[in-house]
């Protein structure tokens, strides 16, 4: 039988059958199915039509399933439990999930929930297993068809069917080590953060491309001198310890990160207009409803927004 064929048969007259052979009885099946014992009796008739031959016949007490109908008890069975569960899926239970999460975080916030989260999961969820992959320009796609569960980035989300929820808005600073000169400065000077070498932390597809205070320096005829640029944040702060160098950075979230590194975040020269952004958790519509999914991002976004 072809897929489309199952099209022309009624499930109903399925549910009827199975309550037929757990009543033996018209009429009390009939009142199990919400209609009159009329009703019950022409499904009866719809069901021999269906399977080409009767399947009950009546008795001084009621009805009798035939031998067709019992050897198909237990196929009915089975296949009406497993249509229950397709349309009303069980309640998700962490501790019996078993499954692999795979997720795009950022170093820094890696560094500050995973621990919890793992400790988190190893209490409440303990088959449950975390891969955490660095984001790149094809992450996007791979949200789209089920290769990533979900991302925390500062990346905007411009495509159709994505979903976000902005957990902290960030503003830009600059970042150096403790004890630079820059620090004994109550305002620095647009001269004098142009005097310091930088670093560039690379984001893919946030600055790889482009650096975010460039339009702002070219207003003014200005650039900025970039000796270092990695897409890890641990050598990026490392070398921010053992030089005089300097780089962008946001204040609002990071500051546990700083302190961890040494670093020391301060004010923006009032001349250069450098955007806001935000940090983000990000999935595509396939990971919407899953309750699975519905779970792990709460998880996600409860360590985050974790003192």
């Amino acid at each position: 039988m072809k897929l489309e064929e199952l099209a022309r048969y009624d499930i109903k007259l399925l549910v009827a059958f199975q309550v037929l052979l757990e009543e033996e009885n018209v009429s009390r099946a009939a009142e199990r199915m919400y209609v009159t014992q009329s009703a019950m009796s022409k499904m009866m008739a719809r069901l021999k039509d269906m399977f080409g031959e009767e399947l009950f016949f009546r008795t001084p007490h009621g009805i009798q399933a035939t031998e067709r109908a019992l050897s198909l008890r237990e196929s009915l069975y089975d296949t009406l439990e497993q249509l229950k569960q397709l349309l009303d899926p069980p309640e998700f239970d962490p501790q019996r999930c078993d499954r692999t999460f795979r997720i795009s975080l950022m170093d820094n916030l890696a560094a500050r929930i995973c621990p919890q989260l793992m400790s988190i999961l190893n209490r409440t969820a303990p088959n449950v297993k975390v891969q955490v992959v660095p984001w790149t320009k094809d992450s996007m796609d791979e949200l789209s068809v089920g290769q990533l569960d979900l991302a925390v980035n500062i990346v905007d989300v411009e495509r159709a069917n994505f979903y976000e929820h902005v957990f902290a808005r960030i503003n830009p600073c600059i970042l150096v080590r403790k004890g630079h000169p820059l620090t004994k400065k109550d305002k620095i000077t647009l001269d004098e953060y142009l005097s310091y070498p930088f670093i560039k932390m690379v984001v893919s597809e946030f600055n790889d491309t482009q650096h975010k205070d460039r339009e702002a320096l070219e207003r003014l005829g200005r650039q900025r001198n970039i000796v270092f640029e990695t897409h890890n944040l641990n050598s990026a702060f490392l070398t921010l310890q053992h030089t005089d160098h300097i780089m962008l950075g946001g204040r609002g979230y990071n500051e546990e990160v700083f302190n961890r590194f040494g670093v020391v975040p301060l004010d923006i020269p009032s001349e250069l207009d450098a955007p806001s952004f935000s940090y983000k958790i990000i999935w595509h519509q396939r990971q919407h409803k899953p309750s699975e999914q519905r779970w792990f991002r709460k998880l996600i976004l409860d360590c985050l927004s974790a003192e």
